[in-house]
């Protein structure tokens, strides 16, 4: 139903009133503009002091029908008519625009003071988190072990990514969709979330522990598979905070964001593991983050382009295919590290991280791909679960094609493996690992750890 603002309705006269009512209308109106309309509120003209100057000299009186009066060539705008549009009507000199609806009424006038923004629009937030290849230090950044001996990790973000869509809702609810499980989850608000923690999801426990204070949608979706060894759910995490995080006034530093999607996995969700994954995938890129008992620092590496090119071309990214479940194999490593084992194999695999990141910062990428092949041997004792037969026949042919080395990502067991290769060997490693069984995944370095953003909701 159309409704005149009744500030607008004092600078109005109608069709069938006298020009002394225009002219009432002209000396009480901050514009100086009467705008005549019929009783349906349509616009057939307007009136200034111009014409009503033009009218009298022209031996017009006042008490005539001011439709002899008004200037039925008047310029306004229709009601679809951009802010743009608008303040370039009004920068040609016009002081007041009337704006019309489709049947011609009148339903705004716009002025240099008043020309309203654009409305705040209801606004969803995206976001994407990168996952990571850990080259040499893992099980470093496990606590119990940098508690009392320095841990430290080399690694960089590779262009798979846990993508995110948090969209608003009115009604309160909490609704959560992970299409990577095929699995939605409805709550009526938080407090019936927290109440259910014992049959949480990843997305739950996240949800928990960030405390939101109103209702949404979360989507959320991988561009890799479940269990793949890349630090899959530390990306699924960092992406829910960061979209979540788009929304705060005062935005978590990337730190800040680590630690709390380090919360969400580790403590609240319950499944076991380091440190690595949080940061990685939070700030992005080649870093060597060094973890203690008081600080884990993470270091950004720069190399030159071309180091960083012939990399990603001795590296071959595949799937085993073989599921693991990473949680159980820490646990197990917990056990021997408390039993008095293990301890000295963690050491050896710290300095083999620092031995493998000076070569990489030198470009001394045959030495890097060797010594990756040392860390793997090193790893495969750390439990009896981080390698099977089944692994060693993929790592068994895939140097007997011609790889220097290589390693199964994340804790073991399965998952993802990640080779260095020499080119002219590359064919052949790629046909051999395809005959043991494997999935060959085409992968990019990523320079940019969590990214988030708003746009509005259409």
């Amino acid at each position: 139903m159309h409704v005149l603002n009744p500030q607008f309705r004092e600078m109005c006269v109608l069709d069938d009133q006298p020009v002394l009512q225009a002219i009432k209308r002209l000396e009480s109106g901050g514009v100086q503009i009467a705008f005549v309309l019929d009783k349906a509120d349509r616009l057939l003209g307007v009136v200034t002091n111009g014409d009503v100057r033009r009218f009298l000299l022209e031996g017009g009186d006042t008490s005539q029908n001011v439709q002899l009066c008004m200037n039925r060539t008047f310029r306004s705008a229709p009601d679809d008519a951009s802010r743009e549009e608008l303040l370039k009507l009004l920068d040609l000199g016009f002081n007041a625009i009337p704006k019309i609806d489709s049947d011609g009424r009148l339903i705004d006038v716009l002025t240099p003071e008043y020309l309203p923004t654009v409305p705040e629009a209801a606004v969803l937030t995206r976001s994407r988190a990168p996952v990571r290849v850990s080259f040499g230090g893992g099980g470093s950044d496990l606590t119990y072990f940098f508690v009392d001996h320095p841990g430290a990790v080399l690694s960089t973000t590779i262009s798979l990514f846990c993508h995110v869509t948090l969209i608003p809702r009115t009604d309160g609810e909490l609704h959560l969709h992970s299409e990577d499980l095929n699995v939605y989850q409805r709550y009526e608000s938080l407090g019936d979330l927290q109440a259910q923690l014992k049959r949480n999801s990843l997305l739950a426990a996240t949800v928990s522990v960030l405390r939101p204070t109103s209702g949404f949608d979360l989507f959320v979706r991988s561009d890799f598979p479940v269990g793949s060894g890349l630090g899959g759910s530390s990306a699924v995490t960092t992406a829910i905070v960061a979209a979540f995080n788009e929304l705060r006034l005062d935005r978590w530093t990337t730190y800040e964001l680590a630690e709390v999607c380090f919360q969400a996995e580790r403590l609240c969700f319950g499944v076991a593991g380091g440190w690595q994954d949080q940061y990685a995938s939070a700030f992005g890129g080649f870093n060597l983050i060094e973890f203690d008992g008081s600080r884990n620092l993470v270091h950004p590496i720069r190399l030159e382009p071309s180091v960083v090119n012939e990399l990603e071309e001795c590296l071959i990214l595949c799937d085993t295919q073989i599921p693991h479940e990473s949680g159980a194999i820490h646990k197990e490593q917990r056990r021997d590290f408390d039993a008095g084992q293990k301890a000295n194999e963690l050491k050896e695999g710290v300095n083999l991280c620092r031995k493998m990141h000076r070569h990489l910062i030198r470009a001394e990428l045959v030495e890097f791909g060797r010594t990756l092949h040392a860390a793997w041997q090193l790893k495969r004792g750390f439990t009896a679960s981080v390698s099977n037969t089944r692994v060693d026949e993929i790592y068994g042919s895939a140097l007997k094609a011609g790889a220097l080395g290589g390693k199964l990502l994340g804790a073991g067991g399965g998952g993802f493996f990640l080779f260095f290769v020499q080119p002219h060997f590359r064919k052949a490693v790629t046909e051999a690992l395809k005959s043991a069984g494997c999935r060959i995944s085409a992968f990019r370095f990523e320079s940019r750890g969590v990214t988030s953003w708003r746009t509005k909701l259409s």
